[in-house]
């Protein structure tokens, strides 16, 4: 569903940024801060290069080592449809970026590749390493923020307008989700061929 709702953003709006866009992007400009920069090229560094390959490196070591393949097949997915539909979009889409950006960027500006792995990312560390529970809002919250964290910076730097980012994080979310579903339909008597038996823990791929 989310990610039929970015397709059908993308398609209806335009090239030119939003009222809402250009009033985000005014006040974006209006805040200075060495410090709000500084924080904003953290977010950067995590999401893109070395930073954002060493995070997924870490994430698929530790459900290795626990032998978890189901989970790691969720996750694999995930984390290699969202970087695919990010691209696939912004190259039929081909939306002109901010024009005052602080960095320099390729591609076109919908959706956001660093809001789409913020969202796919923060969503499948809380599917998989928490259980239904009441403490799971806290995690839930703490991705929710994560997330928010990665749009507001890619907007402070001026590489995004608001909606890119709002996009780019749905879309993340929603690859997520359908990713970690699929894997879930996986027969328990498959799992053999991915390296275990047993059912999957309620709650969560194994």
């Amino acid at each position: 569903m989310l990610i039929g709702l970015v397709v059908l953003i993308g398609l209806v709006i335009p090239a030119q940024p939003l009222a809402i866009d250009q009033r985000w992007s005014e006040a974006m400009s209006d805040i200075p801060s060495a410090t709000l920069h500084h924080l904003a090229l953290i977010f950067n560094y995590l999401g893109r290069g070395l930073g954002r390959a060493l995070s997924i490196a870490a994430i698929g070591l530790v459900l290795l080592l626990g032998r978890r393949w189901r989970a790691l097949l969720a996750y694999a997915a995930t984390e290699a449809l969202t970087p695919l539909a990010v691209n696939l979009l912004k190259h039929i889409l081909d939306r002109p970026r901010p024009p005052n950006a602080m960095l320099h960027a390729n591609g076109s500006s919908f959706p956001s590749g660093h809001a789409a792995y913020a969202g796919a990312t923060t969503v499948a560390l809380v599917l998989l390493f928490t259980r239904p529970g009441s403490h799971r809002l806290i995690w839930w919250s703490l991705a929710a923020l994560g997330t928010a964290g990665m749009a507001w910076s890619r907007t402070y730097l001026q590489l995004h307008w608001l909606s890119d980012v709002v996009a780019g994080a749905l879309l993340g979310i929603g690859v997520t989700l359908v990713s970690f579903a699929l894997v879930q339909l996986i027969p328990p008597g498959s799992e053999a061929m991915l390296g275990r038996s047993g059912a999957a823990p309620s709650g969560r791929p194994a």
